[in-house]
């Protein structure tokens, strides 16, 4: 439709004006991961998958692990500032332009690990776990009302987060679940099946 065509455009008008001015990406990883023991525990091995991406701090983060990554993100500039700073681009990274309202991409396969900071669609969050391969990691941080000074609409209310996420279910493990100062943050990891006994 012309209308949801529109609409597109101008979020991604909107976040590509906001990203202009934006300072050069740093590496870093995901901010829910607090502690330099719990990053030992990431994959070094396997592929990444960046929601909502921005400029690439935990893209250029992953791609100095070693780890290969596919970044998305609906702004261009952020996705340009993202291929600028890891000059020359690798080969196990691609970055590019995307639009979630849909959802993600079909037929992008299984990651290690599966990130996403800060950005609200309850669909795109509850698609989340189907993309983490076995032994895999799932790291979610969302804008919360809890704590925050003026919440609006891509505010995550009281568990919300949790609720849409397979936290405590069976096949998963709950690392780490933080909800205060405006933000939600959840750790999971997917148990590896082997010979019968579900392991982390």
């Amino acid at each position: 439709m012309a209308w949801e065509y529109r609409t597109m455009e101008r979020d991604r008008a909107g976040w590509d004006d906001r990203y202009a001015d934006a300072e050069p990406p740093r590496q870093r990883p995901p901010d829910a991961i607090t502690n330099a023991e719990l990053i030992d525990c990431l994959p070094t091995t396997g592929r990444v998958l960046d929601v909502a991406c921005g400029t690439g701090a935990v893209t250029l983060w992953a791609l100095g692990r070693g780890l290969g990554v596919i970044a998305l993100d609906i702004s261009g500039v952020a996705i340009e500032m993202l291929i600028d700073a890891a000059a020359p681009p690798p080969e196990t990274l691609i970055a590019q332009p995307f639009d979630l309202d849909d959802g993600l991409p079909e037929d992008i396969g299984e990651f290690e690990l599966v990130v996403c900071q800060r950005f609200w669609d309850a669909a795109v969050i509850r698609s989340l776990p189907a993309y983490v391969a076995p032994g895999g990691w799932l790291v979610v941080t969302a804008l919360s009302e809890v704590g925050a000074a003026h919440p609006g609409t891509f505010h995550a209310s009281l568990d919300q987060l949790s609720d849409l996420l397979p936290a405590d279910k069976a096949g998963w493990t709950t690392i780490v679940t933080t909800e205060a100062d405006g933000e939600a943050s959840i750790v999971l990891r997917r148990w590896r099946t082997t010979e019968g006994t579900a392991t982390a």
